[in-house]
C-alpha cells in the first residue's frame, strides 16, 4: 500500500510540475491585452477565456497545446481592411464569437481535427461588412467559430481568466 501510496504521489507531482510549466510558458508566450489591436494568447495544459475590445482589431494569434481558449470578438471593432486571426490547436480547441454582421472567410488547415462554422451567410451581408480572415491549423484538436448577438455588459468576459 506504501508503494502504492508513493507511485500516485509521483504522478501528482510530475503532473503539476507539467501544469506549472505550461502555464508560465503560456504567460511567456501572450503579448498584449484586451485592448490591443493585436494579441497573441496562449494556453497550455490549462484553459482561458479572453474579451476583445479593440478598436481597430487588425491581427490575433491564439496558440493551444492541451487545453482551451473562449475568444469573444463581439466587443471589437475590426480595422477597415479587415483583420486575420490564427488560430493553431493541438489536443485542444478554441472557441472564437463574432457579431453577425462580420464576414468571415475560413482558411482550414487542419489534420485530425476540424473547424466548425456557424456564421452569417455571405449573401446575407452588406458589400461593406468587416472581414475577418481566420485561419486555422489544428491537429487532434479543433476550433468553433460561431457569430452571435452583442453580449450584454452582464454577460462580458474581461481579460484572461485562467480556469
Amino acid at each position: 500500500m506504501g508503494q502504492l501510496v508513493r507511485r500516485v504521489g509521483a504522478v501528482v507531482i510530475v503532473f503539476g510540475a507539467l501544469w506549472a510549466m505550461g502555464q508560465a510558458l503560456a504567460r511567456r508566450r501572450t503579448v498584449g491585452d484586451e485592448t490591443s489591436d493585436e494579441f497573441e494568447l496562449a494556453s497550455h495544459l490549462g484553459g482561458a477565456s479572453w474579451t476583445s475590445t479593440a478598436a481597430s482589431l487588425r491581427r490575433g494569434v491564439v496558440r493551444i497545446c492541451c487545453g482551451g481558449v473562449d475568444l469573444d470578438l463581439r466587443p471589437a471593432v475590426l480595422d477597415p481592411s479587415g483583420a486575420t486571426l490564427e488560430l493553431f490547436a493541438m489536443w485542444g480547441g478554441v472557441n472564437v464569437t463574432v457579431p453577425r454582421g462580420w464576414r468571415v472567410l475560413v482558411d482550414d488547415r487542419s489534420t485530425l481535427g476540424g473547424v466548425d462554422a456557424r456564421v452569417t451567410p455571405h449573401d446575407e451581408l452588406p458589400g461593406d461588412a468587416p472581414l475577418l480572415r481566420v485561419s486555422v491549423s489544428a491537429r487532434l484538436g479543433g476550433a468553433a467559430i460561431r457569430a452571435a448577438d452583442p453580449a450584454g455588459d452582464g454577460h462580458r468576459l474581461h481579460g484572461w481568466t485562467t480556469t
